[in-house]
C-alpha cells in the first residue's frame, strides 16, 4: 500500500538519514506541492521557494508524523498554508481579481470548468474536513483507483468510494455558493485532468538536497519556513481555545439580551468540535465506551452530593485573597492586547460563522456579494463585541463599555435587517434560535460513521426533534449570569447539564420512532460525550473570563 510505502521512506530517513528514501519521496510529491503552491502564488520563482520550505518542513518533522497520517493530503496543506503565509496582503487583492475574473467567465457561452474552479479551488480545499480533503488529493490529485483511496484512509472500497462521492458533493456546493455551477462528473474531470503540474526539471534534485543537507537555502526560504512552523504551531495552540474566546465574550455580552443565554451555553461543546475539524489538525473524539460514561457520570453525582453535605455540615475556610484573586479581564483581556491574536480570533470566528450560517445563505439565495458582506457583518459584530466585553471584564469604562454592547447589538441588527429586507431579516431571527442545535447535530453525526450514516430524512426528523426538545426544557428564561455572583454561577451551571440532560431523554425517546437501534444506541453514547466535553471546558471558560475557579471540579 503507497500509505504505508510513504511512511516506511519516511521512517527509513528519520532513523538513518537515508537521503535515498527521501529523495524517493521528494520525487514521488514534488508535482503535487509544486501544483498547489502555483495555483495560490502564480509564480514561478517564488513558487520553487515555497516548495522547497515545504519539503525542508517535512525533513524536520519525519520523525513525528503519526503513522495513519496520508502523506499526500499532509503535503497539499503544507504547501497552501507556507503559500498563505508568503503572499498574505497580495492574496486578498488577486482574490478579489479572481472573483471578477470568474463573473465575466460565467458570462461566456461555454465556459471551460477547469478556468472557473482553478482561482478558488484551493480556498474551497481549506473549507473541507481533513478525511474529506485527503480523499479528493488521493482521488482526483494523485489519480488513485477506489482501492488505493481506501488503504490510506483506512477504509473498505466501498466505504472510500462513498467518501470520495460525499467529498465531491461538498466541494461542489462550496463552489455553487461562490455563483459557478459544475455537475458532479464535470468537476471531478477538472480536477482529475489539471490540478496537478509539472515542475521544472531538476527542482526534485534541489529541493531533496536543500531539505536534507540544508545547503543552498535563500533567506526567503528560511523566512517562509519559520512562518510555517509558527503557522502550523499557532493552529494547534489556539484551536482549542479559540472556541471558549468568542463563547466567552459572548456569554457576557448577553446580559442585554437574556434570551439569547440558553443559545450561547448550548454552543460550548458544538464550537469546541467544530473548530477541532477547522483547524485541521485535530483529531476527532473517540466515541466513549457507555459503561465508562455511567460511571464517570456516576462518580461526578457522588462527588457534588459529598460536597453538599460537608458544606451543609459546615462552612469552607476562606482561602488566602492571593488563591481567589484572578486579574480582571483574566486571559482574554492579555490576548486583546497582541494584533497577532486579535487577527486570528477574526479569521475563526470568520470561518465558523460561515459554518452556522451557510444553510441559511442557501435557504434566502443570497448573491455572492450578499453573502460577503453578510458573513462580514456578523463577523465584524462579533469581534465589536469581543473588544467591548474586554474591556466590560477588565473593569474599565464599565459604563462605557456596557453602553458600546448595546450600541454594538443595535448597529448589527441594523445593518442585518438592511441587507436582507424584512422577510429575510425575519427568517434570520427564527434560523438563529436553532443554531445550537444545528451545530449540536453536525456533532453528533460525527459519531455515527459511514455505517450508521444517517438518511436526509432521518437528520431533519432529529434536528427538529431536537428543537422541540430544548424549547420544552428551556420555557422559562434563566437568569443573566453577567449578574450573578460566582457561587450564583455554579448553581446554574448545575442546572444548565440538568436542562441538557433532560433534553437528551426526550430526544431519546423520541428517535426511537426513526432511528434503528445501532443509530440510537450511538446517539445516546454522542450525548453523553459531548455533555462530558461541556463540563470539563467550563474550567476554561472562567479562565478566559478572569473568574475565580471555585466551582466543583469536572472529571
Amino acid at each position: 500500500m503507497m500509505a504505508l510505502d510513504d511512511m516506511r521512506l519516511l521512517r527509513e530517513y528519520a532513523s538513518g538519514h537515508s537521503e535515498e528514501a527521501f529523495s524517493a519521496l521528494v520525487s514521488r510529491y514534488i508535482n503535487l506541492v509544486y501544483s498547489a503552491a502555483l495555483r495560490s502564488v502564480n509564480n514561478p520563482h517564488q513558487v520553487e521557494e515555497i516548495t522547497q520550505a515545504v519539503f525542508v518542513l517535512l525533513a524536520r518533522k519525519a520523525g513525528a508524523l503519526r503513522r495513519e497520517t496520508v502523506l499526500s493530503g499532509w503535503l497539499y496543506q503544507t504547501a497552501r498554508l507556507t503559500a498563505a503565509n508568503f503572499l498574505r496582503t497580495e492574496l486578498r487583492r488577486a482574490h478579489r481579481e479572481q472573483e471578477a475574473h470568474m463573473q465575466s467567465t460565467l458570462n461566456d457561452p461555454d465556459p471551460d470548468a477547469w478556468l472557473q474552479v482553478r482561482p478558488l479551488l484551493d480556498d474551497a480545499m481549506a473549507q473541507l474536513n481533513e478525511k474529506d480533503r485527503n480523499a479528493i488529493v488521493l482521488r482526483f490529485f494523485e489519480g488513485k483507483p477506489l482501492k488505493e483511496v481506501g488503504d490510506a484512509l483506512g477504509a473498505s472500497e466501498d466505504a472510500a468510494k462513498m467518501r470520495v462521492s460525499r467529498a465531491l458533493d461538498k466541494l461542489r456546493e462550496i463552489f455553487l455558493q461562490r455563483g459557478i455551477t459544475l455537475p458532479s462528473a464535470a468537476l471531478a474531470a477538472a480536477l482529475s485532468g489539471n490540478s496537478i503540474q509539472a515542475a521544472p526539471a531538476g527542482l526534485a534534485a534541489t529541493v531533496a538536497a536543500g531539505a536534507v543537507q540544508g545547503s543552498a537555502l535563500t533567506a526567503t526560504t528560511l523566512v517562509l519556513l519559520k512562518g510555517t512552523m509558527q503557522t502550523m504551531t499557532w493552529i494547534k495552540a489556539t484551536a482549542a481555545v479559540g472556541a471558549a474566546v468568542i463563547i466567552a465574550v459572548q456569554w457576557h455580552q448577553n446580559s442585554t439580551e437574556k434570551q439569547q443565554v440558553k443559545l450561547l451555553e448550548g454552543q460550548v461543546a458544538q464550537q469546541t468540535e467544530n473548530y477541532r475539524a477547522q483547524a485541521k489538525e485535530l483529531e476527532q473524539l473517540k466515541e466513549r465506551n457507555a459503561v465508562s460514561v455511567k460511571a464517570i457520570d456516576s462518580m461526578t453525582h457522588d462527588v457534588a452530593k459529598a460536597r453538599a453535605t460537608i458544606s451543609a455540615a459546615r462552612p469552607l475556610p476562606p482561602r488566602p485573597a492571593a488563591a481567589t484573586e484572578v486579574a480582571k479581564g483574566g486571559m482574554l483581556a492579555e490576548m486583546m492586547k497582541d494584533p497577532n491574536m486579535v487577527k486570528a480570533m477574526r479569521e475563526q470566528q470568520a470561518t465558523m460563522t460561515k459554518m452556522q450560517y451557510g444553510a441559511l445563505v442557501k435557504q434566502l439565495h443570497l448573491s455572492p456579494e450578499q453573502t460577503d458582506k453578510f458573513y462580514q457583518v456578523l463577523t465584524d459584530g462579533t469581534m465589536r463585541a469581543v473588544e467591548n466585553g474586554s474591556a466590560l471584564l477588565s473593569g474599565e469604562n464599565t459604563p462605557e463599555a456596557m453602553k458600546g454592547v448595546a450600541d454594538q447589538q443595535k448597529e448589527t441588527e441594523s445593518q442585518l435587517q438592511a441587507l436582507l429586507g424584512d422577510s429575510g431579516y425575519a427568517a434570520y431571527k427564527d434560523y438563529q434560535q436553532t443554531v445550537s442545535d444545528r451545530l449540536q447535530l453536525t456533532t453528533l453525526k460525527t459519531y455515527f460513521g459511514d455505517s450508521l450514516a444517517l438518511s436526509s430524512e432521518q437528520e431533519q426528523q432529529l434536528l427538529q426533534t431536537m428543537i422541540a426538545a430544548r424549547q420544552s426544557v428551556t420555557a422559562a428564561n434563566p437568569p443573566s449570569l453577567s449578574q450573578m455572583n460566582p457561587a450564583d454561577k455554579v448553581v446554574m451551571s448545575d442546572q444548565y447539564f440538568q436542562q441538557q440532560e433532560q433534553i437528551n431523554q426526550q430526544v431519546l425517546a423520541q428517535a426511537a420512532g426513526y432511528l434503528s437501534t445501532e443509530q440510537l444506541q450511538s446517539l445516546s453514547n454522542s450525548q453523553s460525550s459531548v455533555l462530558s466535553m461541556t463540563k470539563a471546558s467550563m474550567g476554561m471558560v472562567q479562565k478566559m473570563l478572569g473568574e475565580p475557579t471555585n466551582a466543583p471540579a469536572v472529571p
